[in-house]
């Protein structure tokens, strides 16, 4: 599972940062395909809460498996080197992931765990239970259209990254990298539901 969500510095929401509602103006930009992020960041635009909304043309449950299978998680989010789940639940309620992040020469492998509680197709809620994240905590929602065809992907984080990552490294995933994460999810998602549809699969 990678829960791209969940994945590196790129991915979180934490529980009192408030809520996600799109304002006209970014519900417009999100229906043209744009990434809307928001962040609400310290001095040092190193730590603090970010949000994040995407429209993806496929069904919500392609979407949730796609973010909770390690394998797809490490084509598409940046940096991620390994994605391992530790333990998971009789019924598929939470999952303990243990990920790895190389970003190389910049600054120090980051390793860290964490427990998703999953909420199949709707939700997937996350928090760091051990590892070099100061906070790292989230939850991705999805939201379908009334056809249920395609799903509205909303993000809320706080993220308090290592103190060995660079400030401009920091900047760079909020600014950069979690935008163009978005992106290659959706490019798989909309790849698996084009799949789907030449194949006459039905949903699983």
């Amino acid at each position: 599972m990678a829960l791209a969500a969940v994945l590196g510095l790129c991915l979180g929401s934490v529980a009192g940062a408030g809520e996600f509602t799109l304002t006209p103006e970014e519900s417009q930009r999100v229906a043209a395909r744009q990434i809307v992020v928001r962040a609400n960041l310290d001095s040092g635009q190193r730590r603090g809460t970010v949000r994040a909304a995407v429209r993806i043309e496929a069904p919500p449950d392609i979407v949730f498996q796609m973010m909770i299978r390690c394998a797809d998680a490490l084509q598409y989010v940046p940096h991620l080197r390994s994605c391992e789940v530790r333990d998971r639940a009789t019924d598929d309620s939470w999952l303990l992931v243990e990920q790895e992040i190389d970003f190389g020469w910049y600054a120090p492998r980051v390793n860290w765990t964490f427990r998703a509680e999953l909420a199949t197709d709707r939700s997937i809620r996350f928090r760091q239970v051990s590892g070099d994240f100061k906070a790292n905590e989230g939850s991705w929602e999805l939201e379908p259209t009334p056809d249920g065809a395609t799903t509205l992907l909303l993000y809320r984080a706080y993220i308090d990254p290592p103190g060995f990552v660079p400030s401009w490294l920091a900047r760079s995933t909020f600014r950069r990298e979690l935008p163009q994460m978005l992106k290659d999810l959706r490019r798989h998602c909309e790849a698996e539901q084009t799949q789907r549809t030449a194949g006459g699969a039905s949903p699983h």
